[in-house]
């Protein structure tokens, strides 16, 4: 018995070979609807509405964490980036375009450093961040204030060389800590890197919006000794 089947005109073809067609515009469609789609639009409705709501929460949360430092706010910065993911046999980030923000408020200072950092630490408790143990940004500051004191030809902190933690986290929020001196280069370079360091995956953002602080410019005028550059990281559009 033949496995054929006989089309309108008469001829046959065999079965097997109508299932790999059928299979084939199958796979086909598949990889079709799998394939990466094109990038978001930054300007429409519903992407504007999402990054306005992140926005909000991100300073919301910049200003009570910055509050808890009892400093001078010195200037605010804020990069808004969409950019492709990778999704490859060898790397899949779990997404095909993302958009994020990175949100930060630059602090002058006075006094003693590392006790203010221990009492930003009980404040963010409060708060509801959580961190791994070795992770708050006072226990890291504490820890580490010695030994770069050491390392100091005249026993000075250059407070550029303080960790900042990269694990404090509440929800979906990711909070960082970095540390200059007014008179400072290369504190004052460290900063300036830290309020535009994103580059959050794989290649140049297909938008990008940035409002840096001229970190020379503050420094120069402000009447603090040190400076605590607190930011906050988000995404508010995945798909």
């Amino acid at each position: 018995m033949r496995d054929d089947t006989v089309h309108p005109g008469g001829h046959r073809t065999p079965r097997h070979r109508c299932w790999v067609v059928a299979a084939t515009t199958l796979a086909a469609l598949l990889l079709a609807g799998c394939g990466p789609s094109g990038p978001p639009d930054p300007l429409s409705a519903s992407t504007v509405e999402a990054r306005t709501a992140q926005v909000q929460r991100m300073r919301a949360a910049l200003t009570e964490v910055t509050d808890s430092l009892d400093g001078t706010v010195l200037g605010e910065s804020s990069v808004d980036e969409c950019y492709e993911g990778q999704r490859n046999w060898k790397v899949d980030t779990g997404y095909d375009h993302r958009c994020s923000l990175l949100a930060g408020t630059l602090i002058g200072v006075d006094g003693d450093v590392r006790a203010t950092m221990l009492d930003v630490d009980v404040a963010l408790r409060a708060l509801r961040w959580q961190a791994p143990d070795g992770e708050w940004p006072g226990q890291l500051v504490d820890e580490y204030w010695d030994l770069r004191a050491d390392e100091s030809s005249d026993g000075t902190v250059r407070l550029h060389l303080l960790p900042g933690p990269y694990s404090v986290r509440r929800d979906d929020l990711r909070l960082r800590f970095d540390y200059g001196d007014t008179a400072d280069d290369r504190g004052r370079e460290q900063l300036d890197g830290a309020q535009r360091s994103t580059l959050w995956c794989c290649g140049p953002p297909s938008f990008e919006r940035r409002r840096l602080i001229d970190v020379d410019q503050v420094a120069r005028a402000a009447r603090q000794e040190h400076l605590i550059l607190v930011t906050v990281e988000g995404h508010y559009l995945e798909r």
